[in-house]
C-alpha cells in the first residue's frame, strides 16, 4: 500500500494505493454483488435519480471486503491518534458519459457523525472533480482521476462531482468517516 498525503485549495487531501493483490478480493465481491446493487438502485431511479448511475445509497449492500480495507485504514489513522469511525458506505456505477452534480456529504456535520469523506476507485474510468472553497484562488477546480485501488479521504464539507467522461463503466465505493484527533 502507497500513503501519499497533498494539499488541494489549503485542504489536506489523504491518498492510498492498495496493491492489485490487496484490491482484488473486493473487485470480485462487487461484481458478483452488481446485480444486487443494481436492483437497489431501480428505487433510485424511480424516485428522480441519474440515467446511467447506479447506487445503493439508500440501502447499501454490505461488502466484506470493502470494511476489511477500511479496517486496515482505520488501524493507520489510530496509530495518528485519530478515532476512526465509518458513518455508511455506498456503491456506484457511472456508465459512459455520466455524472452526479456536485455536492458535499456535510449533512451530518451538526450531529458530529461525519467530517470526512472518502472515495475508493475500482475502475479507471473518469474521476472526481473538486472544487475551491476559496473564491479568491485562482485555481477554481482539480481533477483527480479514476485510479484502481486509489482511495482519497477530504473533508465532508468539500464540494466535487463524479464524472465519468469517456467510455467504459466508472466504478467506486464512497464512505461517509467521523474521524477526530484522540486527547
Amino acid at each position: 500500500m502507497q500513503v501519499e498525503d497533498f494539499n488541494l485549495f489549503s485542504t489536506e487531501i489523504c491518498s492510498f494505493k492498495f496493491s492489485p493483490q490487496e484490491i482484488q478480493p473486493l473487485l470480485d465481491e462487487v461484481s458478483l454483488k452488481e446485480k444486487q446493487i443494481k436492483e437497489v438502485s431501480k428505487y433510485f431511479n424511480k424516485m428522480g435519480g441519474v440515467n446511467n448511475y447506479h447506487t445503493d445509497y439508500a440501502n447499501p449492500v454490505k461488502l466484506q471486503e470493502y470494511e476489511k480495507l477500511m479496517m486496515m485504514l482505520g488501524n493507520f489513522f489510530m496509530n495518528k491518534n485519530k478515532t476512526f469511525n465509518i458513518v455508511n458506505y455506498w456503491t456506484a456505477f457511472y456508465k459512459d458519459t455520466s455524472y452526479h452534480e456536485a455536492h458535499t456529504h456535510a449533512h451530518n456535520l451538526e450531529n458530529n457523525l461525519n467530517n470526512y469523506s472518502s472515495v475508493l476507485y475500482l475502475t479507471n474510468s473518469g474521476g472526481t472533480k473538486f472544487f475551491s472553497s476559496n473564491y479568491t484562488s485562482a485555481q477554481k477546480n482539480e481533477l483527480i482521476k479514476s485510479e484502481v485501488g486509489k482511495i482519497i479521504f477530504f473533508p465532508s464539507s468539500l464540494l466535487h462531482s463524479g464524472i465519468n467522461d469517456q467510455s467504459g463503466e466508472r466504478i467506486i465505493i464512497s464512505s461517509n468517516i467521523g474521524m477526530y484527533a484522540t486527547s
